[in-house]
């Protein structure tokens, strides 16, 4: 009897061990799908971040018809083979044609001194025909060359401010912020800082309908603001967050500079970057090559911060240029 109560007893345990087991296996099942979830949003809103930063800026550029090349430019040579053997096809072309000329002269010699006359002006026209045909082949072997073309930034300066092309820019931000809007509010950011993005962009597209250049790029600034706490929220990289926070002073000094020549709080926004972008350059986390490219940076905002002293525009625009290609790049 005891035997057979210990048997119910050993299988009961058994059985109670197994669904443990199941209960532990489903749970950390979930906990991993749970973290990957996690991390798959983190990942999109940090694109979403990146979209949001690259296209504000794009349009404050644009307000005053700034090009900032978003890519690194690298050189390298390349042989053209077609051309090498289109050159030597149309040689061995000529070379072809003359002798045949020089053949049926030689044949038509026979018939007469007019009829050798004859036959040297045909072999001379053949020839020419057969040149002209290798010079055509080559020609259609050319290779095409893509020509960059000088953006002055002292001419773009002065031109009309292209609202048709900021309009469009302003419109493929505002399509995609409702999905941003959602996934932020998933990760847990404040609704206080999303709506306040959300009504800077109403005032950008007001400002932009009454083409009013002034209040469209403090409007664009406002809702630059934002980024660095949307960063914040999901990075705990200093390196970025610094960086997020030196363009936003960049841009604070380009907007002052644009909408109410504030020189002097111009200066002071400047000197707030290179605090933030020191922060970056002394990361134990850089290696010797990226220090030298960032020490390259330094010294662009530490020129605009002189720049700003002279309270010219133009060359406030060039320096500032300067930067934000620098800091595209990075």
């Amino acid at each position: 009897m005891k035997k057979e109560i210990g048997k119910y007893i050993a299988i009961f345990l058994g059985i109670v061990c197994i669904i443990l087991a199941i209960a532990l296996f489903y749970i950390k099942i979930s906990s991993v799908n749970a973290q990957t979830a996690d991390n798959d949003l983190r990942e999109k809103i940090e694109e979403e971040i990146s979209f949001l930063d690259s296209n504000i800026t794009d349009v404050m550029n644009k307000i005053n018809n700034i090009t900032v090349i978003k890519y690194k430019v690298y050189t390298r040579e390349i042989n053209d083979i077609n051309n090498s053997s289109s050159q030597s096809s149309s040689g061995s072309s000529s070379e072809e044609s003359q002798g045949s000329s020089q053949s049926q002269s030689g044949q038509e010699g026979g018939q007469g001194g007019s009829s050798s006359s004859q036959g040297q002006e045909q072999g001379s026209s053949n020839q020419s025909s057969s040149q002209g045909q290798g010079e055509s082949q080559t020609q259609n072997n050319s290779t095409t060359v893509s020509e960059l073309v000088p953006d002055t930034t002292l001419e773009n300066n002065n031109q009309e401010t292209d609202w048709k092309e900021i309009s469009y820019s302003v419109e493929k931000i505002y399509s995609t912020w409702p999905t941003i809007n959602l996934d932020f509010q998933k990760q847990g950011i404040s609704a206080e800082i999303i709506n306040s993005f959300s009504l800077s962009m109403d005032g950008v597209i007001q400002s932009i309908k009454n083409k009013d250049k002034k209040n469209t790029l403090i409007n664009l600034f406002n809702m630059y603001i934002n980024i660095p706490k949307y960063a914040s929220s999901i990075t705990s990289d200093n390196n970025k967050l610094n960086l997020y926070n030196t363009k936003l002073n960049i841009l604070n000094a380009y907007t002052l500079v644009s909408t109410d020549d504030n020189w002097n709080n111009a200066i002071s926004s400047i000197t707030s970057a290179k605090s933030y972008f020191s922060s970056i350059i002394s990361s134990e986390n850089n290696n010797e090559d990226k220090k030298n490219s960032l020490q390259k940076t330094y010294v662009l905002i530490e020129d605009l911060e002189r720049i700003a002293q002279i309270n010219d525009k133009d060359i406030f625009y060039m320096g500032y240029k300067n930067i934000m290609q620098a800091l595209e790049t990075m």
